[in-house]
């Protein structure tokens, strides 16, 4: 199912690390919350100027087309409908006004923007006001090798919960997927 830019209901990743460092407390469906984008990079490349769009293809994930609207030396901002930050050098070869297109994770902005970036001169407004409409847990099965834990991406699952418990659910460890309508622009 395709969420075009014109939709105003999105779905933005969070993990429950976000809210354990004190950033934000639980939220709830049908709450009132503010905050930035984030987004993470899955593939990215230089793209001829077009419409800005945000099409979902996954939980939180998204194939984008957008205008860079930001670089400074340790961060970007990309326009793709939503304004959404990377707290991350840009990749070489993009440059403020360029156009980019590719996959993306979409997620809360942990503290970056509210702590740091919104600072920086020339940075652009990126905190929305936003409802919670639903919120999913996710329960995809974790994969243990000798190093790390992972989810076994295969087997992708969600249920849906009233409010985040980042203390408790996955043991701590959980991944959420908020269904948030936006109520404002940047």
């Amino acid at each position: 199912m395709s969420a075009a830019i014109n939709m105003d209901t999105f779905q933005i990743g969070l993990s429950a690390w976000i809210i354990q460092d004190g950033n934000y407390g639980d939220f709830s469906v049908g709450q009132e919350a503010t905050f930035a984008l984030e987004f993470y990079p899955r593939s990215l490349s230089l793209a001829q100027p077009g419409t800005p769009r945000l099409d979902s293809i996954g939980p939180a994930r998204y194939s984008i087309l957008g205008r860079v609207d930001f670089v400074a030396s340790k961060a970007w901002v990309v326009d793709f409908g939503l304004r959404a930050s990377q707290e991350a050098a840009c990749p070489p070869g993009i440059l403020p006004q360029s156009w980019v297109q590719g996959e993306v994770y979409l997620g809360i902005d942990p503290f970056y923007y509210f702590e740091r970036l919104h600072d920086l001169p020339g940075m652009p407004a990126l905190s929305y006001k936003w409802v919670i409409r639903n919120i999913r847990l996710e329960t995809t099965p974790w994969i243990t090798t000798e190093k790390t834990s992972v989810r076994d991406e295969s087997k992708t699952s969600f249920k849906d919960v009233q409010k985040t418990d980042a203390w408790d659910d996955d043991e701590g460890c959980a991944h959420y997927i908020l269904e948030c309508e936006r109520l404002d622009w940047c």
